[in-house]
């Protein structure tokens, strides 16, 4: 039994002098990358950042600091570093995000979204905390990764006390893709700061299809400002928003109906024309008023059919056409010389009155022949008209 125990005390003898003997070297390769990293010159610091990925925990302070070394590579290499040593190093980097500088944190994330899986968690965490600098971090990491899951924080975040972490919440729901965001959004529309309601908008136009009817809805919301820029996304949107905003011109809501006209006009897609001329015998007449101005934005496709209606409609579409055709202006100073010799008296005068307001030169020659027009109406508009021209022309 002596002998035995006497073997076991060699043996652990051997055992403590190799764990010393470990850590001593430990120790000195450690003061040797800390006395590199801080006075080495740039390539000892490259070379000191890029050897110390394998031996773990012991570096993640010093490699924490190297994110603030005042050369990008240093920097890079220092987070891709943290990156490979993984999940001791969250904690740290998640510390190192209350770091003014823009640099320093945009490295501190690309450890953070090298680590990847394990980071999520204490990044969710991260969104409350005390530090804003900590909580935007945290925001612009959950949205670099894609993590759907951490969406309704985000969506949380949207509320933060700081603009900026707002600002990065809408970001991040933008980068992330996920519709549950689209509501909450629209609500940031109505946020103080502008770079604020910006992002969030940028986001809802990012989120395509998903946002389209929600917006359309919130055209008119009770707030102007959500109101006006939720029209702007729709335009923004552009062709993917043409053909809801077309069935939302049978809205029961003419406010609905008022802001599809105008945003399908400021759009310009061609296929709004059919149901826009129909929308000149709406019964408000405020959806009127944006129903002309759109269709004088569709421009030259919108003339025939506008004709069409000048020739034939009822009164009020009559109306509504002029007024588009008169907006329009020299583009359709040709499709109304054209109707001058229609053998309607009402279509022949109501075509010199448009003339003469538009005021084109070269429909002078045309309204002269309608001195003589066998209609006393015809004949004084056409002389009114003239007048109005020449009036023009010595301007």
């Amino acid at each position: 039994m002596a002998i035995i125990k006497k073997i076991l005390n060699i043996f652990k003898s051997g055992n403590r002098e190799e764990e010393e003997a470990r850590l001593r070297a430990q120790k000195e390769r450690y003061e040797n990358f800390l006395k590199a990293l801080t006075s080495g010159d740039l390539d000892t610091r490259w070379n000191a950042v890029r050897s110390v990925g394998d031996l773990g925990e012991p570096f993640i302070e010093p490699l924490i600091s190297g994110l603030r070394d005042e050369f990008w590579i240093i920097r890079r290499g220092s987070a891709d570093t943290l990156g490979k040593i993984g999940a001791p190093a969250v904690v740290p980097l998640i510390g190192a995000l209350a770091e003014p500088g823009e640099d320093v944190r945009q490295e501190t994330i690309r450890a953070l979204q090298l680590i990847g899986e394990p980071a999520v968690s204490p990044l969710i965490h991260a969104l409350k905390h005390n530090h804003p600098f900590i909580r935007r971090g945290a925001v612009q990491a959950i949205g670099i990764m894609g993590e759907g899951r951490a969406v309704p924080n985000i969506v949380e975040a949207l509320k933060d006390a700081d603009p900026w972490v707002r600002h990065e919440a809408a970001v991040a729901l933008g980068r992330i893709g996920d519709e549950r965001a689209v509501a909450p959004l629209i609500e940031s529309l109505n946020d103080p700061l502008e770079h604020v309601r910006m992002a969030a908008m940028a986001t809802l136009c990012s989120l395509g299809e998903a946002s389209i009817a929600p917006l359309i809805q919130a055209m008119v919301d009770k707030n102007e400002d959500v109101s006006r820029r939720a029209a702007l996304a729709l335009v923004t949107v552009g062709e993917r928003s043409v053909e809801p905003l077309i069935a939302a011109m049978a809205s029961q809501n003419p406010g609905i109906r008022k802001e599809a006209a105008s945003v399908l006009g400021q759009i310009g897609n061609t296929k709004a024309i059919p149901v826009l001329i129909e929308a000149l015998s709406d019964g408000d007449r405020v959806v009127r008023i944006d129903v002309v101005k759109a269709l004088a934005a569709l421009g030259v496709p919108a003339i025939a059919p506008l004709m069409q209606v000048f020739r034939e409609g009822d009164v009020r579409t009559r109306t509504g056409a002029m007024e588009a055709l008169w907006m329009l202006g020299q583009p359709a100073t040709t499709p109304l010389i054209m109707v001058l010799k229609d053998d309607q008296s009402d279509v022949r005068k109501r075509a010199a009155l448009l003339l003469g307001e538009i005021g084109d030169q070269k429909a002078a020659d045309h309204l002269t022949g309608l001195l003589s027009d066998e209609n006393v109406s015809v004949r004084r508009e056409a002389f009114e008209a003239l007048e109005m021209i020449k009036k023009r022309s010595i301007q």
